[in-house]
C-alpha cells in the first residue's frame, strides 16, 4: 500500500518571500564589496555567486527544482571558498527548499529512488524537520523498503512531537496505521478466512501497536478477526472500543454494530443480538443485518 499524501510546507510562494530577502543581499553587498577591500578575485567570485542566486531562483520559479538544487549547491560550494558566510547560510537554506521540492515532486511521480536521493541530501543539512523525515518515510514505503519506511515515519513522529508540528506528527501515525489495516484488511478480504488469514491480520495489528496506538479502523478489523477465530466475547469487546472511538457516520459506525450482533448470535445471545442488528441496519450493511432481522429474528 502506498497512499502518497506529501507534507509540502513550501508552496512556490516560498520562492517570491526568500527572494525578496535575498534581492537585499544582492543589491545591498555591492557598495560592501567596493569598500572592504577585497580582491578583484574575490569580487569576480561574489559576482559569480549572486549570478547563480538568480539562475537559481528562475529555475525554481519555472518549477524546475532539480536545476535549481544543482545552482544552489555550487553557489554554496563558491561562497564557503571565499568565506562568504550570510552567501552560505542562504544558499544552504535555498538549496534545502529545493532539495525538499524535487524530493516532493518525485515522490507524487511515483519515482521513489530518485526522491529518496533529494531527501538524503537534504538530510546532510537539517535533521530536524519531521516533514522531511515523513517524505522519506513515504518514498521508503513506495520503494517496498517498509522497515526502513515505518523508522522514518517513526522518526517523523518523534521530532513533530519535540517541535510541536503535531499536523506533521500526526500524519505519520496515521500512515503507520494505513500500512498496517491495509495487510490485515487484505487478509481478511472475503465472507471467510482461513486460520492463516487470521493470524495474518492480527500479526499486523499487533506490529502496529509497536508504533503507534490502536484507532477505530485498526480495532475494527482485530474484532473481525477476532469473530472469524471464533472468540467472539472478545471480538465484542473489541467492536465496542472501536465504536466508542468512531467519529463518523450512523452508516459508517453499522460495521461495528453487524459483528457485535454477529457475535452476540455465536454466543447464544440472540434477543440482544436482534436488538443490535437494528443498530447495524445502514450503509453497505442494511441488506445484511436486515437479512439477519428477518430469518434469524422473526421469531421474536
Amino acid at each position: 500500500m502506498n497512499t502518497y499524501r506529501p507534507h509540502h510546507p513550501f508552496a512556490n510562494c516560498w520562492i517570491v518571500v526568500a527572494f525578496l530577502g535575498l534581492f537585499a543581499v544582492q543589491f545591498g553587498v555591492s557598495p560592501a564589496v567596493a569598500q572592504d577591500g577585497s580582491s578583484d578575485a574575490k569580487r569576480a567570485q561574489k559576482k559569480k555567486v549572486q549570478k547563480l542566486f538568480n539562475e537559481g531562483k528562475s529555475a525554481a520559479q519555472s518549477g524546475n527544482y532539480e536545476e535549481a538544487s544543482n545552482i544552489f549547491e555550487q553557489a554554496l560550494t563558491m561562497a564557503e571558498e571565499i568565506q562568504w558566510d550570510q552567501a552560505v547560510q542562504m544558499s544552504q537554506q535555498f538549496l534545502v527548499k529545493s532539495l525538499k521540492e524535487a524530493g516532493t515532486t518525485a515522490n507524487k511521480e511515483e519515482n521513489y529512488e530518485t526522491a529518496l536521493d533529494y531527501y538524503e541530501k537534504v538530510l546532510q543539512y537539517v535533521d530536524n524537520d519531521p516533514a522531511v523525515h515523513y517524505n522519506r518515510g513515504i518514498a521508503l514505503l513506495g520503494a517496498n523498503r517498509t522497515e526502513e519506511g515505518l523508522q522514518s515515519l517513526q522518526r517523523a513522529i518523534e521530532i513533530g512531537n519535540e517541535t510541536g508540528n503535531t499536523r506533521v506528527a500526526g500524519r505519520a501515525t496515521e500512515r503507520i496505521r494505513a500500512e498496517f489495516i491495509s495487510r490485515a484488511s487484505e487478509a481478511l478480504q472475503g465472507e471467510t478466512s482461513s486460520q492463516a488469514q487470521i493470524n495474518a491480520a492480527l500479526e499486523a495489528l499487533d506490529q502496529m501497536r509497536e508504533y503507534a496506538d490502536p484507532s477505530a479502523n485498526s480495532l475494527f478489523y482485530r474484532a473481525l478477526a477476532l469473530h472469524r477465530n471464533g472468540q467472539h466475547a472478545q471480538a465484542i469487546q473489541t467492536a465496542r472500543r472501536g465504536l466508542n472511538m468512531h467519529q463518523g457516520s450512523r452508516s459508517d459506525a453499522a460495521k461495528y454494530h453487524y459483528y457485535i450482533a454477529e457475535s452476540q448470535m455465536a454466543l447464544g445471545d440472540k434477543t440482544t443480538a436482534c436488538r443490535t442488528f437494528n443498530n447495524a441496519a445502514y450503509g453497505d450493511y442494511e441488506a445484511r443485518a436486515n437479512h439477519a432481522l428477518e430469518n434469524d429474528c422473526d421469531d421474536l
